[in-house]
């Protein structure tokens, strides 16, 4: 079984898992789940898909091929989503994380990476979880550690349960995937709104410009999900008992946020718990 770390805050909990990704595995507000939490067979798995959130450093998404072009450099990456011969998600959900702070309601956890076959370059990572009584925010920081510019952003991989959910946000384009799972031509939204019942929607799809707020309403409750990055992924696969919304700071397959020497890119979840009549 992977360690887990529990926080607690009034009638909130929420739990970490440091060396499974640095993932979180549960979060419920009196006891209501908020987030899908990680069933013990994931865990003993030791599954980062099957948990309640997991980090999204030093990219997001998808790579294609597993490859890319940078500074004049052509770079080979391991595949890490078979039987799709791209690279997904980056490293930080497949690593273990060290604890550097433990407390009741805040857990941080780091990540050094030195480069190698699953990334080329060097960075250092942060990830601050911290809990309030209706609260649950998780911050993502990663410094570059090389001498010259590097791609390097980050972005969060939350799952939400899918039953009687109905998501909302502004956004001015969605990018449909091709054939291949990756962005093809963008769509403008003509009046920015996205609303819809998860259940009747099936998608897999990027959406650029969103406004940094979201929400999901359940007949029983509902979400607030704030973010400073000014991409989405949304993911509602057909059937499924969960969905994703996916603060991220790019594109798919679109490595577009630079950070020079020593310089970091931080990306912040912040989930709100909010009364059922509360659905704006």
């Amino acid at each position: 079984m992977v360690e887990q770390l529990t926080l607690i805050a009034g009638a909130a909990r929420a739990a970490v898992a440091p060396a499974l990704g640095g993932a979180l595995t549960l979060w419920t507000v009196d006891g209501v789940p908020m987030l899908r939490a990680a069933s013990a067979e994931a865990i003993a798995a030791r599954d980062p898909l099957g948990m309640a959130s997991f980090p999204l450093v030093p990219f997001s998404n998808r790579i294609a091929d597993a490859r890319f072009d940078w500074a004049g450099e052509h770079h080979a990456i391991a595949p890490n989503f078979a039987p799709e011969p791209h690279a997904i998600h980056g490293i930080g959900w497949t690593s273990a994380w060290e604890v550097s702070e433990a407390r009741d309601d805040r857990v941080v956890l780091t990540l050094d990476h030195a480069g190698d076959a699953r990334w080329p370059f060097a960075f250092a990572a942060e990830q601050i979880v911290a809990l309030t009584p209706d609260t649950l925010t998780v911050t993502l920081t990663a410094r570059n550690l090389e001498a010259f510019d590097a791609p390097l952003a980050c972005g969060h991989h939350p799952y939400f349960p899918a039953a009687g959910a109905r998501l909302r946000f502004a956004a001015e384009r969605r990018w449909p995937p091709d054939a291949r799972m990756l962005p093809g031509d963008p769509v403008e939204i003509a009046d920015r709104q996205v609303d819809f019942a998860v259940a009747e929607r099936a998608l897999d799809c990027a959406f650029s410009r969103w406004d940094g707020v979201a929400t999901i309403a359940w007949p029983e409750r509902a979400l607030r999900i704030e973010s400073e990055v000014d991409h989405a992924v949304v993911y509602t696969p057909g059937g499924a008992p969960h969905f994703c919304f996916e603060p991220v700071a790019h594109l798919p397959n679109a490595l577009s946020v630079t950070v020079a020497p020593g310089a970091s890119h931080r990306a912040t979840m912040r989930l709100i718990a909010q009364p059922v009549s509360v659905r704006a």
